[in-house]
């Protein structure tokens, strides 16, 4: 879906000039519970400090016109990744191991 995004998207902003930056971003979502995948007790922004929360990495292509984000990854908690039961549940495929910040936005820009 970001990949069609990206291709209608793109030509409209670049109208209005270059792309200047790309930004990469770690965005939290507050959650009352812990079902939903990557659910955990983590530093979360929009509250300003920890607590129950999902956090994706985010690439945005940005100018001075508008930022188009290209790229999105839930981040998995390590305690996600070693409870096979809970990934199980939340239907989490094998493959999905666990991943640093970092990391997944290095490979947002590979």
């Amino acid at each position: 879906m970001l990949a069609k995004i990206h291709e209608l998207v793109l030509p409209g902003i670049e109208r209005h000039g270059e792309i200047e930056a790309w930004i990469i971003d770690d965005t939290g979502f507050p959650k009352m519970g812990r079902h939903s995948v990557g659910v955990a007790r983590q530093y979360c922004g929009q509250l300003g400090k920890q607590d129950n929360c999902q956090v994706a990495v985010t690439l945005s292509l940005v100018n001075y016109h508008a930022s188009l984000p290209v790229a999105y990854r839930l981040y998995l908690p390590r305690e996600w990744v070693t409870d096979r039961a809970r990934r199980h549940k939340a239907g989490v495929p094998k493959e999905i191991t666990f991943k640093t910040k970092p990391a997944i936005a290095l490979d947002h820009l590979r």
